[in-house]
């Protein structure tokens, strides 16, 4: 059974990203729409992993900063709704499904008779006209998947194109290669906005990015003037910040645990200190900061949901995520007991993903499958490249909910249990933690 806040979106057919000229046909519809998209302001944030993060940074700095702001994320945790959000709160079932049924309407007309939009380009197409709705003044706009023939790429323009790290991911369908896949991305740099790219990008994506900045005439910015250190104390993360060519330093409280959230973080502090340039502020940078970061959590970004035992949550679901989970383990719990609950999509790097979690000291594993009847990987399967790597056969099962019952199960008083991989296998589990339920899956 659906869950009914998702009965309507399934409506739509799953996935038409290689279908004809998409970009077109979203625009086309926004035009009829009345262009909500140039109603507000729009931050495109682009790249491979730190997406959701990052933008979610920016739309609490923006919250901060007095704004009445848009958030557009994907994948979503939870349901559908959590990706469509006005200040934080999401858009009711109500106002989802008007606005579904209103593109649907669209569709009749005699332009688009022989057209469909698909899942995604339906929730990118009603999110803006929700946001226009709601009078919005920023819109923080995450991609999809790519860049170039991502929904979300048929707006009428951005003020900023942001670029988290970007690694291989959908390699055939973005590209072969770095390169080729840098090049799908960079194509949401519009003429003449400012275009930021995170520390750390591989040396073929950031001179793919640099150049097609400098062909749109784009303002391009990097983060090699921003410093940071973190203190970590018992309850809270104190960050330290130099900005030598702006002469500035001080510091704020930070919320997030992650390491790799500091990598997010210097993108994030980049663009700040470009848009304070730009606006009318009272506030003090760090009254901001503080305001936005020290309490601000991200469902499924390294997230604690339960303490006796512990359970971290991290939607790491690509080499590169896993790398980065791996390394803030490393740094916080090296010798404490671990058990990784572990699940990936079939169309990942999956046994990439493996190698670096089985660099985990003093781990053990329980293999499950996310829940998406298309894209699941068999636990039988994902055992088998646990085996070959490490020699352990590794309890399985297909419920994720069985698999975390195992854990809870296993778990010493001082171990940790972290669930780790797709969000299709995240989701479940934090539901039926959060609310003690058997979720309905979706």
């Amino acid at each position: 059974m659906i869950k009914n806040s998702e009965t309507k979106i399934s409506e739509f057919p799953s996935f038409l990203y290689d279908q004809g000229d998409r970009i077109s046909l979203l625009k086309e519809i926004l035009k009829v729409l009345g262009n909500p998209d140039k109603q507000f302001k729009i931050i495109h944030v682009c790249g491979t992993n730190g997406k959701g993060s990052t933008a979610t940074m920016i739309a609490s700095i923006l919250r901060s900063l007095g704004e009445r702001v848009g958030l557009f994320t994907s994948p979503y945790i939870g349901t559908i709704l959590n990706g469509i959000q006005v200040d934080f709160k999401d858009i009711s079932q109500d106002e989802f499904d008007a606005q579904l049924t209103l593109i649907e309407q669209t569709l009749t007309r005699q332009q688009f008779r022989n057209n469909q939009v698909s899942e995604f380009e339906a929730q990118f197409l009603a999110a803006m006209l929700y946001f226009a709705n709601q009078k919005v003044t920023y819109v923080v706009l995450e991609c999809g998947l790519g860049g170039e023939l991502d929904a979300t790429n048929a707006v009428f323009t951005t003020m900023y194109s942001i670029f988290t790290k970007i690694g291989l991911d959908h390699v055939g369908i973005l590209g072969r290669n770095l390169t080729e896949i840098a090049t799908t991305k960079s194509k949401i740099i519009r003429p003449h906005n400012t275009t930021i790219v995170a520390p750390n990008q591989p040396t073929p994506a950031f001179n793919v990015l640099q150049s097609e900045a400098h062909l749109k005439q784009a303002t391009f910015l990097t983060t090699k003037h921003v410093r940071l250190n973190a203190n970590r104390k018992k309850n809270v993360i104190q960050i330290n910040y130099k900005l030598p060519n702006l002469n500035k330093s001080d510091h704020f409280n930070f919320n997030l645990v992650g390491v790799y959230q500091l990598e997010n973080l210097a993108t994030v502090l980049t663009w700040f200190f470009d848009f304070i340039t730009k606006v009318a502020n009272q506030k003090s940078p760090d009254q901001i900061l503080n305001q936005a970061l020290s309490t601000l959590t991200i469902p499924g970004r390294f997230e604690t949901v339960q303490q006796k035992p512990q359970i971290i949550l991290d939607g790491a679901h690509n080499p590169d995520g896993i790398q980065a989970f791996t390394k803030t383990v490393n740094q916080l719990y090296s010798e404490t007991p671990k058990i990784i609950v572990n699940g990936f999509l079939k169309d990942k790097s999956y046994e990439a993903a493996v190698k670096h979690l089985i660099s985990l000291k003093n781990t053990s594993f329980i293999i499950t499958e996310p829940v998406n009847q298309k894209r699941e990987l068999s636990p039988d399967k994902l055992s088998d490249v646990y085996f070959r790597l490490t020699g352990k056969h590794y309890p399985n099962f297909l419920s994720p909910i069985d698999a975390l019952n195992a854990a809870i199960e296993r778990a010493g008083s001082n171990t940790i249990i972290f669930i780790v991989g797709s969000f299709y296998l995240l989701n479940p589990i934090r539901t039926y933690l959060l609310t003690r339920s058997e979720p309905v899956e979706n």
